[in-house]
């Protein structure tokens, strides 16, 4: 665990969880973050979601199995503004993350391209190694527009083989496609990074 990485407490209680995680959410505005974390929490979605100005917190307990007793973890999501305003405060934000979603839409390649810019800053906070997955948002969508507005699959490869990006997954916060998926997932890239005992995610 690096000295940028929040400590993970493994607490034995039925009322508490046994790990808590920080998993923090990166990328331009109007990707469609919010609409993930809300998804989760709250199985919702609204198309008309106001933007996140500065940072929005979420909660979410995920069922985990350990040592053959149930129990769970708890996430704290951090959903931050993709705005320019908001990125000074980007060392707050990344502070203490153990886990992270670099999220672009899927029809807007713009919003891949400008990725690069987290990228960076996390190389500048020592987060390089946090575990981190790869989300192409609203994939609903994709059906909807011509090839000039779709993120083409070949761009898509080269800009994740020029960040080592192993894991990448399509969602839709509209269907809920992939969405507690990729939580999952990253939930377990944080458990085996860290040597943390479990027996399966719920």
């Amino acid at each position: 665990m690096t000295e940028q990485e929040a400590p993970i407490f493994k607490v034995y209680n039925e009322n508490k969880p046994i790990y808590i995680f920080k998993i923090v959410i990166l990328g331009q505005e109007r990707v469609g973050k919010t609409c993930i974390a809300k998804r989760l929490c709250f199985d919702m979605f609204d198309i008309k979601t106001q933007e996140t100005l500065g940072i929005e917190f979420y909660s979410y307990d995920l069922p985990i199995t350990v040592n053959g007793e149930d129990n769970f973890a708890r996430l704290s999501i951090w959903d931050f503004g993709g705005r320019e305003q908001f990125k000074k405060l980007f060392p707050y934000y990344i502070n203490g993350a153990n886990g992270i979603f670099m999220v672009f839409s899927l029809v807007d390649l713009q919003t891949l391209l400008r990725l690069d810019w987290w990228y960076e800053r996390l190389g500048e906070y020592n987060h390089g190694e946090t575990p981190r997955m790869f989300i192409g948002a609203k994939n609903d969508l994709v059906e909807n527009v011509d090839d000039k507005t779709r993120v083409d699959k070949l761009v898509i490869d080269r800009f994740m083989k020029r960040h080592a990006e192993s894991d990448f997954f399509k969602t839709s916060s509209k269907e809920n496609c992939n969405i507690r998926k990729i939580f999952k997932e990253l939930v377990i890239k944080i458990l085996d990074k860290n040597k943390l005992d479990y027996d399966r995610i719920n």
